[in-house]
């Protein structure tokens, strides 16, 4: 099997780690490479720690055009998972502004194909989202919105979209490993495996969504490089 080029935009975070291992322990072969602006992740589960020395880390800022293209050389997929909070103009500018610029350098640099990891709070469709500006969370959901639309315009026939609910699995931080499936899967088994009381729980706006949608971390990670 020929070998492919994994380009992992935001590949030291949360998500960007597991996606990183995940296409690394793959059958497809691929060679991975991780562009953020700190280069090698500073933590990371034990269980993927080996995966991370695979990596080809490349330190930059996705805003910077030359940076881009350079991470891009030689690209066959890329799978964006950049995200942050803040200030609802910050979340417009990282969750959507950021993967748009990148997606037009993934063009114009003929990448086969886009992966973008998105949210269950985008609705497939919609003239926007529901929520109002005024709501803390609007930048996040509307700019990964506004990446969504960019990505399937440039990617008709070659782009995949996750809208996972919340992320859950192992999540290591500076004070030490937080067990977010601790939280993620019994809130899941609510959400989704108890008829009744769990469509009660969907129909709670912004809640009953996110509660259908949780994934694990590796889940989300496999999906993201096998489809």
């Amino acid at each position: 099997m020929a070998t492919k080029r994994l380009l992992v935009l935001g590949g030291n975070g949360y998500v960007g780690q597991n996606i990183c291992h995940v296409a690394l322990q793959s059958t497809s072969n691929y060679l991975v490479r991780g562009l953020s602006r700190s280069g090698p992740p500073s933590t990371t589960p034990n269980h993927i720690t080996p995966s991370m020395d695979k990596v080809e880390w490349i330190k930059g800022d996705i805003f910077d055009k030359s940076a881009r293209e350079d991470a891009l050389d030689g690209v066959d997929v890329v799978i964006s998972c950049i995200g942050a909070f803040g200030s609802n103009e910050f979340m417009q500018r990282i969750c959507g502004d950021a993967t748009i610029e990148a997606i037009a350098s993934a063009k114009a640099k003929g990448v086969q194909k886009f992966g973008f990891v998105s949210s269950a709070q985008v609705y497939e469709g919609s003239a926007g989202l529901s929520f109002p500006p005024s709501v803390p969370m609007h930048g996040y959901f509307q700019g990964k919105y506004r990446a969504e639309q960019e990505l399937s315009k440039a990617f008709p026939d070659g782009y995949v979209i996750a809208r996972p609910g919340f992320i859950y699995g192992p999540r290591t931080t500076p004070m030490g490993v937080l067990p977010l499936q601790m939280i993620g899967s019994p809130v899941s088994f609510l959400g989704t495996e108890l008829g009744p009381l769990s469509s009660l729980i969907q129909s709670v706006p912004f809640v009953g969504k996110e509660c259908s949608s949780m994934v694990p971390v590796e889940s989300l990670g496999r999906a993201m490089v096998e489809s």
